[in-house]
């Protein structure tokens, strides 16, 4: 899964980014809007981008309130207001250039806290090969580390397994490639260059990170096999698997990368609300303009207060939810538009009006029925395939203008400004690291994770 999920910072900056930038919006929803000369796209784009987001914001929020009440010992319901409380009064005051500074830091945070931890966590699990082997022939959760993982927990064989991580790598891909958190960085970007180096060093940040913790969670699973909460696991670590002051930084880490996701989604609700469906406020001054945001923003962060309350600790199910609702709906229409004359307003709105229905009510059946769908029923597939069925209907019965068609054209003329033959060579010798990268991460999978397992079993 990761393997195509970090690669969508790269393919997003060269396929979608630098042409969102040249496009001079404020919001994707903005884009969809201006690309198509439709005020009904925007919008729909902007109700679509906050339901999604909201599910984002709520995971992170049950993610700070685990920590806080696991390391307090407070009741979660009082952990969840005090959660609340610090990424609202800090994104309403902040604004998107002071989410966007912290942003930063807290990943670096988290990135240190991630990386002086797991020597430790490996240590107490006996050190790398012991762990493995002891891991590949759990009885207690056979399957942990196998290609086919637990059949008992999500599909019954390994095949659908495979799949179900096949299809959410993708799923992830899309959403890193056109997300509204990472178009915002698009368009803040300085210029074309810094999109496509920050999508390299973003990509190797992000999967150097994830892959640590993957096999973390699996070694701290060895260390306690009777941790019944997979959402603590972390947690439980920092306190219990390292000397105090490494934990510390860890829980540190965990703490910052919530409230900074929390932020970012906040931030981006409001700035959505104020600029694509509030839009009679567009020509007042930016003290009023300021203002409905931060009502917006705190409208919305009480509705997921009370989500919070009341809604279970699906800490992982819930972001999945918001990344497959927005690669559903607006992946394939976000890419076309870049790539396509031929697709038409009618096509967009249609594709991704049906991508977010196929994709969220069948989520909602399942959920409410408390069933697992097939895997070739999976929402992701039922959304995509209704979003290219709209795509292509929409724009056979009603075809895409000559003005569409120009601006698509005037988007894969490269800026003036944006020629720089030093630059140029400096963002394509960045390439060369990227591919060393990958192909290291390969070598570390095959010799540090493959070989022994296989010797293991």
């Amino acid at each position: 899964m990761e393997f195509y999920k970090h690669h969508g910072y790269v393919y997003g900056a060269g396929l979608f980014g630098k042409f969102i930038r040249r496009s001079k919006v404020n919001t994707l929803p903005e884009y969809f809007g201006k690309r198509f000369n439709s005020k009904r796209l925007r919008k729909l784009a902007s109700i679509t981008l906050i339901i999604a987001v909201i599910a984002y914001l709520l995971s992170a929020i049950q993610g700070v309130s685990t920590l806080i009440s696991t390391i307090t010992g407070l009741d979660y319901k009082w952990a969840v207001l005090i959660a609340w409380a610090s990424f609202t009064i800090f994104t309403v005051y902040s604004g998107s250039k002071g989410v966007l500074i912290t942003d930063t830091i807290m990943f670096l945070v988290f990135l240190t806290g991630a990386l002086v931890a797991v020597p430790f966590i490996v240590s107490h699990a006996g050190g790398w090969n012991e762990a493995i082997s002891s891991l590949a022939n759990s009885t207690t959760n056979p399957g942990i580390i196998s290609w086919t993982n637990n059949l008992s927990y999500m599909y019954p064989t390994g095949i659908q397994n495979l799949i179900w991580a096949i299809v959410y790598g993708i799923v992830w891909a899309i959403v890193v490639m056109i997300s509204p958190w990472q178009t915002s960085r698009y368009l803040m970007a300085k210029d074309e260059h810094t999109v496509m180096r920050s999508s390299i060093w973003a990509s190797i940040g992000v999967v150097t990170v994830t892959t640590i913790l993957y096999f973390t969670a699996a070694f701290i699973y060895k260390i306690n096999p009777n941790l019944t909460d997979s959402s603590t696991a972390m947690i439980w670590a920092a306190m219990n698997s390292m000397p105090t002051i490494i934990g510390v930084i860890l829980l540190t880490g965990i703490l910052s990368a919530g409230i900074s996701s929390a932020s970012t989604f906040l931030s981006l609700i409001g700035s959505s609300l104020t600029n694509d469906i509030i839009t009679k406020y567009q020509d007042t001054s930016v003290k009023k303009k300021l203002l409905v945001s931060r009502i917006g923003m705190c409208i919305v962060s009480l509705i997921v207060l009370c989500l919070a309350f009341f809604n279970p600790q699906q800490i992982f199910w819930i972001m999945y939810f918001g990344g497959t609702v927005i690669a559903s709906s607006w992946g394939i229409v976000a890419i076309v538009s870049i790539w396509s004359k031929k697709i038409s307003e009618s096509g967009a709105f249609w594709g991704m009006l049906l991508g977010f229905l196929g994709c969220v009510i069948p989520k909602a059946y399942s959920a409410l029925k408390g069933i697992t769908l097939p895997i070739y029923l999976d929402p992701f597939f039922i959304g995509v395939v209704l979003s290219a069925l709209g795509i292509i209907i929409g724009s056979i019965v009603k075809r895409a203008t000559k003005e569409n068609q120009e601006f698509v054209e005037e988007l894969h003329v490269r800026p003036a400004s944006e020629i720089d033959i030093k630059a140029d060579k400096k963002t394509h010798n960045l390439t060369w690291v990227y591919a060393t990268f990958s192909i290291a991460l390969g070598l570390f999978f095959v010799f540090s994770y493959a070989i022994p397992y296989l010797k293991s079993i």
